[in-house]
């Protein structure tokens, strides 16, 4: 079998350069945010950072799975290695490869836009869907062409790739291949594509955020003790300072997490109802909490 490489150099100065920028980016708004009086513009920069972390590791993810892509070539099959993940191709399956270049002007890409990152699928009126394995420009890309599905690749040696790749094309298969899509079970988990899951937890995110929205908007103007509590004759009987405020959307986001893992568990156990309810209530709690501090922030 046949190993050709990649030049991921390119891809990784990307990377890299991207990340640095958003570090940057993450400590001029927290910063600011420690600079400036807590309002609302205090939060909106927390939240920016926290947006700007989960791409730094998302770019760091992927530019690991960038810098690991290699190509194997037999008489048998066309083998994919991307990162954790490995693409195996039947070499009976394959029709022909052509230049992408060719067919540039036709080719729809979908997935991240940055030079040198073809991370995703795309789609070609002629080909069908194309995924996009490679670390190069379009013009060094290569469109391995099969049936179901077309693969984009970048061999840093174009010309022996193709040469190599001719050679066994030619000779035939000696064995029967399956098509395959290997990757580290995480990634095969149902959970991925699950809207309901995603819709129930994204709203319970944005619930908590909103919590702490209104905390840094009212807290500007809280002074002296807030009301914590009332008896049952509606009359005050607990008091705290006003920083108190946040108090109830910390302890929101503390059960949020706790209860996400735990549905979590039980999703992975096949048990979905169940982790729907969960995550279900989870809104439900950042819905009480929500009023507890609309309570306390506007008692005065």
């Amino acid at each position: 079998m046949v190993e050709f490489n990649t030049n991921w150099r390119p891809a990784v100065t990307v990377g890299i350069v991207s990340i640095l920028a958003l570090l940057i980016g993450i400590g001029i708004a927290l910063g600011l945010a420690m600079r400036l009086p807590v309002t609302l513009v205090t939060h909106m920069l927390i939240t920016i950072s926290l947006i700007m972390s989960s791409v730094i590791l998302w770019l760091a993810y992927n530019m690991y799975s960038l810098s690991k892509i290699t190509y194997l070539l037999d008489r048998n099959a066309f083998i994919i290695h991307w990162g954790f993940t490995r693409e195996v191709v039947p070499m009976g399956d394959v029709q022909r490869v052509i230049a992408a270049a060719d067919i540039m002007a036709d080719l729809k890409f979908s997935g991240m836009a940055l030079p040198n990152w073809w991370i995703g699928e795309g789609y070609h009126p002629a080909l069908g869907s194309v995924r996009f394995c490679s670390n190069a420009s379009m013009k060094r890309q290569l469109i391995i062409v099969t049936p179901d599905m077309s693969y984009a690749i970048s061999p840093a040696d174009v010309d022996g790739f193709v040469e190599a790749f001719r050679m066994r094309f030619e000779m035939g298969p000696t064995q029967s291949v399956q098509a395959a899509h290997l990757a580290p079970a995480i990634t095969r988990w149902a959970f991925w594509g699950d809207g309901v899951a995603h819709t129930l937890i994204i709203t319970a995110i944005v619930l908590n955020a909103l919590l702490f929205a209104v905390g840094f908007a009212r807290y500007p103007v809280l002074h002296g003790q807030l009301v914590l509590h009332f008896d049952t004759s509606g009359i005050p009987d607990r008091f705290g300072p006003p920083d108190q405020v946040f108090a109830p959307a910390i302890i929101a986001f503390q059960l949020f997490v706790v209860n996400l893992l735990i549905a979590l568990g039980v999703y992975s156990r096949g048990e979905k109802l169940a982790a729907y309810l969960a995550w279900g209530g989870s809104v439900i709690v950042q819905l009480f909490f929500l009023i507890a501090v609309a309570s306390i922030a506007f008692s005065v």
